[in-house]
């Protein structure tokens, strides 16, 4: 009887598994050189390198409240305040109406408000600088609406009162009423 054991399985299948540790053994050594090349310049000594100006330390506790305050006090400058009335009604369309537009007397700088209608972004009314402290009780659009409601908003900038240069804005959404 002419039997095979598992021991005598033949030289093919140590070929098989010696050629699959080759093949683990290859691709892991090419793995490793890409690796390798895909890291910094080949003349690189590698490391960071640092800024010569560079020195300890931070910001010292007097220069943070410093700074602090001084971001503060730059804040508090170009804080705008605004008051006016929010349904102003005009009997039409070239009359006088209740803007009620206040300047009040935290702000530091005078205004200029815009009102642009909202659909068109048309400007409807603009006044002149208004100082702190001051207001428009009432006055009349720069033009001439059909009677109607319409969605507008009013744009409050600070002006410099030495330029003329707009600083800052703040904004307020408006419904402007014109009867006949």
């Amino acid at each position: 009887m002419n039997k095979k054991t598992k021991k005598d399985a033949g030289p093919g299948k140590a070929i098989a598994i010696a050629s699959a540790v080759a093949a683990v053994v290859v691709v892991a050594v090419i793995i490793l050189l890409l690796l390798r090349s895909c890291g910094a310049p080949a003349n690189d000594p590698g490391g960071i390198e640092f800024d010569p100006s560079a020195t300890e330390g931070g910001w010292d506790e007097a220069d943070m409240d410093a700074i602090r305050d001084s971001l503060n006090e730059k804040v508090e400058e170009g804080m705008i305040n605004i008051s006016m009335n929010t349904s102003p009604v005009f009997a039409d369309g070239t009359s006088a109406g209740s803007l009620m537009i206040v300047n009040e007397e935290v702000n530091n700088y005078p205004q200029v408000v815009e009102i642009s209608r909202d659909d068109t972004g048309e400007l409807i009314y603009k006044s002149g600088a208004i100082p702190v402290g001051s207001k428009i009780e009432s006055a009349k659009l720069s033009v001439d609406l059909d009677p109607g409601t319409y969605k507008c908003t009013a744009l409050f900038y600070n002006v410099d009162p030495d330029t003329g240069d707009y600083l800052g804005c703040a904004g307020a959404v408006v419904t402007v009423t014109v009867l006949e």
